[in-house]
C-alpha cells in the first residue's frame, strides 16, 4: 500500500492524476472519508486499492498498513498560503470554517494567514515525521523534476498531466508578487514548515545531483 499525503495547495490534485496513471482503478480518493487515525477502519477502504491519496493525517493508516511507504509535495509555505486564500476567493466552500471565515468576515491576506489551521500546515499534516520518514517528497515548484525522482521511488514509468490541475487561472508569474511586508509576515508564521520544506529541497538536490551522475 502506497500512502499518499496530500496537503492543500501542494500540487496534489496534479499528483493524483499522476497516480492515476499508474494505479488506475486501485487509486482511492480519500478526501472526506478519513481524516486521521480515529476514522481509519479497513471496511471503508476499496478492495483492491493499492495507493491512498487525499487530505488525511500522514499516520492516519499506519494501523491498518504498518511499514507502508509514505510519500507527498510540499510547497513555499508563503505560497502555500496565498494560494490557499485566492483559491477559497474564487471557491466559497460554506463546509470549510477557514473558507468561511474569508467571506463571512472579508478577511485580508494577513488576517487569513493569522487563522490558526493556516499556520505550518505541512507540518500539521506530518504529525511530527521528518523529510527522511518519507519514501517520496516532490517539490511544487519542480514538479516536472519531482516526477523523474518519483519513478526511481516507485519503481515504474510515470507520466506527467497535460495540464497542471487545479491552478490559479489568474496568475501569470511563477511566484505570487508579495510586498517584503506580507511575505516576511507569512513566513514568520509559518516556520516550521519553512525548515520542512528547506530539508526537503535539501534532499531533492542530493537526489537530482545522483541522478544525474548515475546517467552520465
Amino acid at each position: 500500500m502506497i500512502i499518499s499525503v496530500h496537503v492543500p495547495k501542494c500540487a496534489g490534485t496534479s499528483f493524483k492524476s499522476v497516480l492515476k496513471g499508474v494505479f488506475g482503478e486501485r487509486l482511492w480518493d480519500n478526501y472526506g472519508t478519513i481524516f486521521n487515525r480515529e476514522q481509519a477502519r479497513a471496511g471503508l477502504i476499496p478492495a483492491g486499492t493499492a495507493c491512498i491519496h487525499g487530505h488525511f493525517l500522514a499516520d492516519s493508516f499506519d494501523a491498518l498498513f504498518p511499514g507502508s511507504p509514505t510519500i507527498t509535495f510540499v510547497r513555499h509555505p508563503v505560497e502555500r498560503v496565498v494560494s490557499h486564500y485566492q483559491f477559497f476567493l474564487r471557491h466559497p466552500d460554506p463546509r470549510d470554517d477557514c473558507c468561511r471565515a474569508v467571506h463571512e468576515r472579508s478577511l485580508t491576506l494577513r488576517e487569513f494567514a493569522e487563522l490558526e489551521w493556516m499556520q505550518n500546515q505541512s507540518t500539521r499534516y506530518f504529525q511530527g515525521r521528518d523529510v527522511a520518514d518519507f519514501a517520496f517528497v516532490g517539490i511544487s515548484e519542480r514538479f516536472a523534476e519531482s516526477l523523474c525522482l518519483l519513478e526511481d521511488a516507485l519503481g515504474c514509468r510515470v507520466f506527467a498531466p497535460e495540464v497542471r490541475k487545479n491552478s490559479n487561472p489568474d496568475r501569470t508569474q511563477p511566484f505570487y508578487g508579495l510586498s517584503p511586508y506580507d511575505y516576511a509576515f507569512i513566513l514568520e508564521r509559518n516556520e516550521a514548515d519553512f525548515a520542512w520544506y528547506e530539508d526537503a529541497l535539501d534532499r531533492h538536490e542530493e537526489k537530482i545531483c545522483d541522478t544525474v551522475l548515475c546517467v552520465a
